[in-house]
């Protein structure tokens, strides 16, 4: 008779592409406007320092700055160690995700074939 193991299906979690940055950026939180850095980012979300430390678990608002311009959003902070905050967007709409992903591509470089 054969073996009837069963293995159970792995889930596999994928992150979005995550890209190097160095962008500005500041978090209200409350009365207060943190200051940092963008080293990182995603549809997701970002990981960066800032110049306080920020609680897990906050609410507020980002700001990202790139020349000109500059992305707002709902944000929430899932961690923030050794002076790192893991930082998650909450989009709220389809327009909202748009306006990211536009945001997104001003920070990626274009390849030279498609110039």
């Amino acid at each position: 008779m054969p073996s009837q193991t069963i293995f159970p299906m792995r889930n596999f979690l994928y992150r979005l592409p995550r890209f190097k940055t160095d962008l500005p950026m500041d978090f209200i939180l409350g009365e207060a406007v943190i200051i940092g850095t963008c080293i990182n980012i995603s549809e997701s979300g970002l990981r960066g320092p800032f110049s306080s430390p920020v609680p897990a678990g906050a609410d507020g608002l980002l700001t990202l700055y790139h020349g000109e311009t500059s992305f707002q959003v709902d944000a929430h902070v899932e961690s923030f160690r050794s002076g790192e905050a893991r930082v998650r967007f909450v989009l709220k709409s389809d327009q909202e995700l748009e306006d990211l992903r536009a945001f997104l591509k001003l920070l990626t470089p274009v390849p030279l074939w498609r110039r």
